[in-house]
């Protein structure tokens, strides 16, 4: 396995967007209660919640980089604003899952947020993508409450 996690700078987070459109169709698949909504959002919108949490706090952009195929293969965004950390994405493609690399993602955000002096992280999962759920407590993160929404 040559796969290698290189950090991003802010300016290249357009390198995220096939892997977030198949994050997307991911919560789209698994959505119980909300398809119109991944139906209907594009990246072009992601952004622009991101770029604006840039202009007041600080983001990492971590990405994965299959070097025998010159493809990257996963990332993880990271946000840290008004002292709170938020893990605002993160993808790993189906054919380089259970390999350890989601560990490495995250271990190099919870490090970031640790350099930071921020302890207080959360992470959004859609409902519905309970398989996620089990990753997310190996790393000491559990369901803090429900968010219910029309």
């Amino acid at each position: 396995m040559n796969i290698f996690l290189v950090e991003k700078d802010f300016t290249e987070i357009g390198l995220i967007q096939p892997l977030w459109e198949q994050l997307n169709l991911v919560h789209l698949d698994k959505s119980v209660y909300f398809k119109s909504k991944y139906e209907k959002f594009t990246f072009k919108q992601r952004i622009e919640s991101i770029n604006k949490k840039a202009q007041t706090g600080i983001i990492k952009l971590d990405m994965l980089l299959d070097k025998d195929t010159e493809n990257y293969i996963g990332y993880c965004l990271s946000s840290i604003e008004d002292n709170l950390g938020e893990i605002e994405s993160i993808y790993i493609e189906n054919n380089y899952r259970k390999l350890g690399l989601g560990g490495k993602l995250m271990k190099s955000s919870l490090k970031w947020f640790k350099d930071h002096q921020v302890i207080n992280i959360s992470i959004g999962v859609a409902y519905g993508n309970d398989e996620a759920l089990p990753f997310y407590r190996s790393f000491g993160f559990n369901i803090a409450n429900y968010i219910l929404k029309k």
